[in-house]
């Protein structure tokens, strides 16, 4: 929130009315006018999505996935229901500094490699999830700064592939 009196940063919370799956029905068209802004990033905060919501699924309105976990989601029972897990490009351990971070951090590493052959199978097998630890209210986090080069990395990489190729004909 420091930076939302900076001119380079607009911030707009949007209430999702009672819609399922944690986005206002508005996004779409709030996300078409942003896309005709000078932004370098356009980023969408979900309410948590709970176990079974999946917000960006085959809608193609996002680039990159983010999710953010704190290491007390509960038991390893639980773990296995958080359906962004399987959606997810890149999964966030945040508060990594708290006791239970470390182990944390081992489960969700093996919920993640189960993805892995469920998405070869589907012919996604060039996709691979990043799992970061951070603790964001520290100072240059290394975690967080990894975060950010990925997220930089990724959305460079997809504005790319979006671009019409030159040269070819259909």
């Amino acid at each position: 929130m420091i930076n939302s009196q900076d001119d380079r940063v607009f911030m707009r919370s949007m209430a999702t009315r009672g819609q399922a799956g944690g986005l206002s029905p508005a996004t779409h068209d709030c996300l078409a006018l942003l896309a005709q802004s000078n932004f370098d990033y356009v980023i969408i905060e979900t309410v948590g999505t709970g176990q079974e919501a999946m917000p960006f699924q085959k809608n193609g309105i996002v680039d990159l996935t983010v999710l953010v976990m704190n290491p007390d989601y509960g038991s390893r029972l639980q773990l296995q229901k958080i359906v962004m897990l399987d959606l997810a490009d890149i999964v966030v351990v945040n508060k990594s500094d708290l006791q239970r971070a470390r182990t944390a951090h081992t489960e969700i590493e093996q919920r993640l490699e189960q993805n892995r052959p469920t998405r070869r199978s589907r012919g996604e097998g060039g996709r691979n999830q990043q799992l970061i630890d951070t603790v964001a209210k520290r100072h240059r986090d290394a975690g967080v700064d990894r975060l950010f080069e990925l997220i930089s990395n990724k959305s460079v990489a997809a504005v790319y592939d979006r671009r019409p190729k030159r040269g070819r004909r259909s």
